[in-house]
């Protein structure tokens, strides 16, 4: 009886063993399904330093990381950095602590060495680094070194050992932690990339990372990609997926067939598409923070172009049935867009008005006016017509924009061709950024919830300016508000707002379109997809469960 009872109890021993084992494989399961997801384009780069569009962005969030990464409800949270600053000099000098378990992904120590090197990186006009300017009247000599005045070493920024970092400021910024979770502020190693040469960054072969998860298979042209789990990352508990898979889609019936086969996981809907799924249970529909615009070149190297004329342009402006388009096209929460600005994100720090509501509506859609502006222009230019050539990627949705944009401009602006120019996204953003093109379809989704990362862009000169666009008083205000107006809120929003209306309504630097809506299609097992209205997405803590 003793005999049969100790059996009896070994037996039961061994089923909760068994038992915990599958539960652990079950689990295991739970975090290791591969997830299959989409992007509409080639990834152009993933040098931070170099990188200039919103893609190679959005592949940097995933694989590098800064003193901090923004959390789940999009609010900057400790990440390289192992606690808040140290504060000095009323807040202009910064003294943070580096992660003691920060590693690279070849093992070696992250350090504020190499976030000295990619800052001073960065500002240096050798680089030509787009969003260089992220520091200019911030970080202190960021301005002048980036005008060639003062040598980068000059930069206020210093590894005072292996894992303290100095930040010497202008002026207390409010913004200035939003800015340390985007690509420009994130470390490089100096020692890899030396190390590398020319090669690096070119392919996943010659690259190292230090945020959630590497970069594998990616060669600098191939359609397809995988963010691979960084087993040396020092949060890798929370990192849930193992494999990401992504795959480039430019055809919505292509997404669709993919999804409804398991192929991919979430994919974007548009136009009819939205309809015909709104009511099906993985549907789901919410804004974001992106401003899509026509930019018109009005010339550079003091070479003038047709469109340096300010009636053409808000002419151009004024022409296009905004609402018809995002209600026959679009149909995925986008809304009208009349500024650069959009709505429903940032807000007065006093009376908490937003912004586009307090900015109002700068340029409209008016077929009347549009006809009246492009008359006096084509007079001052003396020229009976003209022949435009649109720039834009080639997706599926873009092709229906720009024909539906051909459509209205050649209806409503007598004696104007509009040849639309097709090319992958990749070409779109090289013709960007080049100022070779005449008009494009282009946008911007900000990377921190503030109206100055949609301004910020237009200053004379500004890498991301490519327009030809430079007036005095806009970059005074610009300036200002990332410098002497920091620490007054209510100057430097009125600054801002007084900005836009230099820039549109008093000069139609843009065509201003829309701000984009997100619908889309996710598989219930795919959980956490953090997607914000303002900011790259972060894969951090998606997961997907086996069936």
């Amino acid at each position: 009886m003793i005999l049969r009872k100790k059996m009896l109890g070994i037996l039961m021993l061994l089923g909760l063993v068994l038992l915990a084992a599958c539960q652990s494989k079950d689990t295991e399961k739970k975090e290791t399904s591969t997830i299959n997801i989409m992007e509409t384009g080639e990834i152009p780069g993933v040098n931070p330093t170099t990188a200039d569009n919103s893609v190679s962005f959005k592949a940097i969030n995933q694989i590098y990381e800064g003193l901090y990464r923004l959390d789940k409800e999009g609010k900057p949270a400790l990440a390289m950095a192992a606690a808040e600053p140290e504060e000095k000099d009323g807040g202009k000098t910064l003294i943070f602590k580096i992660r003691e378990d920060a590693e690279w992904s070849n093992g070696t120590p992250v350090t504020a060495a190499d976030f000295e090197y990619a800052w001073k990186k960065v500002v240096d006009p050798k680089s030509a680094a787009a969003y260089g300017p992220q520091m200019e009247e911030i970080v202190k000599n960021a301005t002048q070194i980036l005008k060639g005045d003062m040598d980068p070493d000059q930069l206020g920024v210093k590894a005072l050992d292996d894992k303290t970092l100095q930040v010497e400021l202008e002026n207390p910024v409010p913004i200035f932690k939003d800015l340390l979770t985007t690509g420009t502020f994130f470390p490089q190693n100096q020692a890899y990339i030396e190390s590398q040469g020319d090669r690096y960054a070119l392919s996943s072969e010659n690259l190292i990372s230090n945020g959630p998860f590497k970069l594998e298979n990616w060669d600098g042209t191939k359609k397809t990609w995988d963010y691979v789990k960084n087993n040396k990352y020092w949060d890798k508990k929370n990192v849930k997926a193992n494999k990401i898979h992504v795959q480039v889609v430019k055809d919505t019936n292509q997404a669709l067939n993919l999804y409804t086969t398991d192929k991919l996981d979430r994919i974007e809907l548009d136009g009819e598409f939205v309809s015909k799924y709104k009511d099906d249970p993985d549907f789901n529909k919410t804004f974001t923070g992106r401003s899509v615009y026509l930019k018109m070149n009005q010339g550079k190297d003091d070479q003038k172009t047709d469109l340096a004329n300010v009636n053409i342009r808000r002419a151009l402006a004024m022409a296009i049935d905004k609402q018809s388009m995002v209600d026959r096209l679009l149909a995925n929460g986008s809304a009208v867009l009349n500024g650069n600005v959009p709505a429903k994100i940032m807000f007065d720090p006093k009376t908490k008005e937003d912004f586009r509501e307090q900015n109002g509506n700068l340029l409209s859609y008016n077929p009347t006016e549009a006809k009246k502006y492009w008359e006096s222009g084509l007079k001052e230019i003396g020229k009976s017509g003209l022949t435009i050539a649109l720039t834009a990627g080639d997706s599926s949705l873009q092709k229906q924009q720009t024909e539906f944009m051909q459509d209205q401009l050649k209806k409503n602006l007598p004696g104007l061709i509009v040849n639309i120019k097709t090319v992958t996204q990749k070409a779109s953003f090289v013709a960007d950024i080049s100022q070779d093109y005449e008009m494009l379809l282009g946008g911007w989704g900000g990377d921190y919830s503030d109206p100055l990362t949609y301004l910020n862009l237009f200053l004379t000169d500004s890498p991301g300016n490519h327009t030809g666009f430079s007036n005095t008083e806009y970059d005074k205000l610009v300036l200002g508000a990332k410098g002497s107006l920091s620490t007054d809120p209510e100057k430097r929003w009125d600054a801002l707002l007084k900005a836009e209306q230099i820039l549109l309504k008093d000069n139609a630097t843009l065509v201003p379109l829309y701000q984009g809506g997100r619908a889309y299609l996710q598989k219930a097992a795919l959980q956490d997809y953090i997607a914000y209205p303002i900011g790259s997405e972060n894969y951090k803590w998606m997961s997907k469960e086996n069936k």
